[in-house]
Parts: structure tokens; C-alpha cells; sequence
């Protein structure tokens, strides 16, 4: 009875997965995010790359390009997450493998709630270096764009359909002693399919063309715009973020110690996450 009942368990299991692999891509094109179950409860593990570098706009002249490592784990209790791992290098361009880092063990156990905004207060980074509080509101900031995309408005897609959020138009975001950031709008496509950890993803196309900025604060004066896009590949089976990419271009006015008489500056930034497999 025991054998009969084990190998009635295998076919089940066999039929299960004969029936998965003859979904269509056509069928999966079909599927409505709101009737995906997420999972939100398990630890995720995300290996980021963020590099960066300033130019001057007209010349192409590089002032300096640099790129950060570091480890993002989601799904901790209380809705929380954090960074580990973080570790900083100069480098030649962005095609560059990226050489020895040094590391930056303060952001080490650097732990919020991901639904919050306190991010936005300078007291939230109180136990980051001054010197490094820039970078860590970037990580955070490009974390908080990431997860909030899947969490808030994957279920308004349909394959092919051009979605534009109404919280992202003409809405300003406001970090403490830090930058003023205007959103225009975003425009947002779910314009295909692919695979990642053995998930079958949608590829969430995003892109935004003018946003205005501005940072007056005691280190600096800036005035600027900027431009981003990038896509994002959301799983199709429990809406995990598999892997994102974001590549950001700002032109602006600075005006610091560094440049006492006002500099025109080109930053352009690339971040990826790519979650790690589990199997």
C-alpha cells in the first residue's frame, strides 16, 4: 500500500510538470498580475553592482569613474532589509572588470524597513560615515525604485500596454540636507519575456526623460535634470524581482569647494541586481 501510494505521489508530481512545460508563451503573455501569489516571506539575496562616473558634458573629459559592490538581502522580519558586503574601487570605465575593492565595513548590517520613508531624514544614515552617506542614500534610494516597481505597480500591467503611474507625475521627493528630486513622470511597458533562476520573468521596460534636481546645502550648490531607464525582470510565478538594471544620465550646475566657480558636470550611473539561485 505504501509503494502504490508513493508512486500515485510521483505521478501526480510528473503531471504537474508535464502540464507547466506545455504552457505557450502565448499563455504567458496572457497571465494577470493580480492573480500571482507573492513571496514575500522568504529571504532573497541580491548581488548590486553600482558604478558611476562624472564628465564633462561637451569635452567628454573624465573627472573620475568609480564602482561599488555590495550584497541586499529582503525578506527579513518585521518587512525589513538590509546590506552587507559593501566594498568600494576606482575604475577605468564602465566596461572594466572591476579590480580589488576596498571595503566598507560600516554598511555592514545597515538594516530599515522597506516600506518606509525614513529614508528620506539625514538621521537614518547616522551610522554611516559622512563621507560615504551619499552612497549609501543611492543604494537605498535605487533599492527603494526596484522594489517598489514590482510591489506597487506590476499588477497594473498587461503585455504591451503603456502605463504611466499617477504618483510619479510632477511628485517631488525630498531627502533631508541632501537633493531635491522632481519626478515628471515614468513611463512603463511589460514588453516581453525572459528566464532567470529558473523563473519565467516578465521584462518590465521603464524609462523617465526629465526630471528636475536640486541640492543647497553647506558641501555644495546644484542645479540640474535628470534621465533614466532601465527594465526589470519580474518573476511570473511569485513576483520576485530576478534581476534589474538602471542606467541614469544627469547634467548640472555644481558649485563646491572642489569647483568654487560652477562646473558643468555630466553624471552618468549604471546599477544592477541580480538575485542569486537558490537551487
Amino acid at each position: 500500500m505504501k509503494h502504490l501510494t508513493y508512486l500515485l505521489f510521483v505521478f501526480i508530481l510528473l503531471a504537474n510538470s508535464s502540464k507547466a512545460q506545455k504552457m505557450t508563451i502565448d499563455e504567458y503573455f496572457k497571465i494577470n498580475p493580480t492573480q500571482i501569489n507573492p513571496k514575500n516571506k522568504e529571504i532573497q539575496e541580491y548581488d548590486v553592482t553600482l558604478k558611476w562616473q562624472n564628465l564633462h558634458p561637451i569635452s567628454g573629459h573624465k573627472i573620475n569613474c568609480n564602482a561599488v559592490k555590495a550584497t541586499y538581502r529582503v525578506g527579513l522580519d518585521n518587512d525589513s532589509v538590509e546590506w552587507e558586503n559593501v566594498s568600494i574601487t576606482q575604475i577605468v570605465d564602465f566596461k572594466q572588470t572591476l579590480p580589488k575593492t576596498t571595503e566598507l565595513p560600516l554598511f555592514n548590517g545597515f538594516k530599515y524597513k522597506a516600506k518606509d520613508t525614513a529614508f528620506l531624514s539625514k538621521n537614518f544614515y547616522k551610522d554611516i560615515p559622512v563621507d560615504q552617506q551619499d552612497l549609501a542614500k543611492w543604494l537605498v534610494s535605487d533599492a527603494m525604485q526596484m522594489q517598489g516597481l514590482a510591489w506597487y505597480v506590476f499588477d497594473s500591467l498587461a503585455f504591451k500596454k503603456t502605463f504611466t503611474p499617477k504618483l510619479l507625475e510632477n511628485n517631488d521627493l525630498k531627502f533631508e540636507d541632501w537633493v531635491t528630486f522632481t519626478s515628471r513622470y515614468q513611463k512603463i511597458i511589460w514588453s516581453g519575456i525572459s528566464k532567470h533562476n529558473h523563473e519565467i520573468c516578465a521584462i518590465v521596460q521603464f524609462e523617465s526623460y526629465y526630471n528636475p534636481l536640486k541640492i543647497d546645502n553647506k558641501q555644495m550648490q546644484v542645479k540640474g535634470r535628470s534621465l533614466y531607464y532601465g527594465e526589470m525582470w519580474i518573476s511570473l510565478s511569485d513576483k520576485q524581482v530576478e534581476y534589474a538594471s538602471m542606467l541614469e544620465d544627469v547634467i548640472m550646475k555644481l558649485k563646491s569647494p572642489v569647483f568654487p566657480e560652477e562646473q558643468l558636470i555630466n553624471l552618468q550611473r549604471e546599477v544592477i541586481f541580480t538575485k542569486n539561485d537558490k537551487n
